[in-house]
């Protein structure tokens, strides 16, 4: 290894330090081009301390970059100033500290600092790891992950509190956003950082944390996302139900998943929307950026902006979905009810919209009252009167531990109880056998008369305009 040298240099050494040290000038050329253009002698110089701490000068660069200059690496990410500009701004400021190093290991260190500032360092293994779909430091030392579905511990620590601490606030500067007494709380969706991954980023600070520590926690999004067949060979459903929905896209059925957090409602969604015809027109609002297509051409995504700081620009879900009933669109998708734009998916489906749309709930009849409690926060409408304008909802599809679990219509509105009325079409029965137990999928029901007649106007309609 090379040397690290803080502070001033012996006498006896000045002569040759001179004689081997780069110009910061000579050392962007340097990165930029071949390594023969800048020559440097290959016998090392003899100091007392011959080990770099390249993790401790990372730490020492990064608080130079995120205490003092945190604007500075804000701006790069956001394109404002380049790279080649922070790099420039580094050299400087190891030239200032009378950092010593030579070509070599001025590269290593460069390699590893993009690495922390341009990835996630220290947790990006487990960022780059496919088995791996969330991440949640618990302490610096407790650093916790979901593999296959199931949580465990991680082999990564950190080196301290402070070394967590440091890091987190860097991943919230690197996001454009900076932790405070009034930003305690921050979410973001990264696009860039992974080029196989979407990460949906939530971080809470030590100001509202009663351990003293901020909480960082990362949900994986595969870029390359499963298609409805996929879903099928990874068990989420069989091919009987994939024929099912298939055909319920097809024929611009209203579908919502309920379930709790991460048992793969957004997954689904993401798949059937690939399903959507392209003769269609689509707008999918949402908070967290999960939902995407590489594939329709025809679909609009907007994302919820957060009030920052003391600033008050905003747009909330609500504010989207209002703007979305005034366009010209045929699917209406939000990827998470989870307030009043909850009456604005009822109305556009009411007003013969197809939506779809997730909500947290354990089941078609708690996702409705749940749907109805969020319309209250607008409307003074009756509970019933709420509930007839979802019964234009056709599809309710129960999600756990990334299977389906069962598939409801809603197959009508009682008039005289006020109450929606469901057809249980799918569901997954769980039996014991033996000494152990086991699952299937299956079919209990045929489709509603409502949904039989949605399904024979789609086919007639398409036959008409061929």
């Amino acid at each position: 290894m090379g040397t690290l040298l803080f502070g001033k240099k012996n006498k006896k050494d000045e002569k040759k330090i001179a004689d081997k040290e780069i110009s910061v000038i000579d050392i962007v050329h340097a990165m930029r081009n071949e390594p023969s253009e800048i020559m440097i002698e290959e016998e090392s110089i003899e100091y007392d301390n011959k080990i770099i701490d390249y993790n401790n000068l990372i730490d020492i660069i990064l608080d130079e970059f995120i205490v003092n200059r945190p604007n500075l690496i804000n701006a790069v990410e956001r394109g404002v100033r380049s790279k080649e500009e922070l790099t420039r701004e580094i050299f400087m400021f190891l030239k200032l500290q009378e950092v010593v190093l030579n070509k070599e290991e001025l590269a290593e260190l460069m390699s590893r600092f993009e690495t922390y500032v341009w990835g996630y360092g220290i947790l990006q293994e487990l960022i780059d790891n496919p088995d791996i779909s969330d991440i949640k430091t618990i302490d610096y030392n407790n650093i916790r992950i979901k593999v296959k579905g199931v949580r465990k511990n991680s082999d990564v620590k950190f080196a301290d509190r402070e070394s967590l601490k440091k890091y987190i606030n860097y991943i919230a500067i690197k996001n454009n956003s900076i932790l405070s007494e009034i930003n305690a709380i921050q979410k973001f969706t990264d696009k860039e950082s992974s080029k196989d991954f979407i990460l949906r980023i939530n971080i809470s600070s030590e100001f509202i944390n009663s351990n003293g520590l901020p909480c960082l926690i990362i949900r994986k999004i595969p870029k390359n996302k499963y298609d409805i067949s996929d879903l099928r060979k990874l068990g989420m459903f069989n091919e009987e139900i994939e024929n099912y929905l298939q055909e319920a896209m097809s024929s611009g059925l209203s579908i919502f998943s309920t379930g709790k957090g991460a048992s793969g409602k957004t997954t689904l969604i993401n798949a059937l929307m690939d399903e959507i015809p392209d003769d269609k027109a689509c707008l999918v609002i949402q908070e967290a950026e999960e939902l995407f297509t590489g594939k329709h051409p025809d679909m609009i995504f907007q994302k919820v902006k957060f009030a920052k700081g003391d600033g008050n620009i905003e747009y909330t879900l609500r504010d989207l979905s209002i703007n979305g009933l005034l366009m010209d669109l045929d699917y209406f998708i939000i990827g998470e009810i989870k307030g009043a734009e909850a009456y604005d998916m009822a109305n556009a489906i009411y007003t013969g919209h197809a939506g779809i749309a997730s909500v947290h709930g354990n089941s078609a009849e708690e996702a409705v009252n749940k749907i109805v409690h969020y319309m209250k926060y607008v409307s003074d409408m009756k509970k019933g009167e709420l509930l007839e304008m979802l019964s234009n909802i056709d599809i309710i599809i129960f999600m756990k531990d990334f299977k389906i679990m069962e598939i409801a219509e809603v197959s009508g509105f009682n008039y005289e109880m006020q109450t929606l009325e469901f057809n249980r079409v799918f569901q997954y029965e769980i039996t014991k056998k033996n000494n152990g137990y086991i699952g299937e999928f299956k079919l209990i029901n045929s489709s509603c008369e409502k949904i039989e007649k949605k399904k024979l106007y789609s086919k007639y309609n398409k036959s008409i305009n061929l």
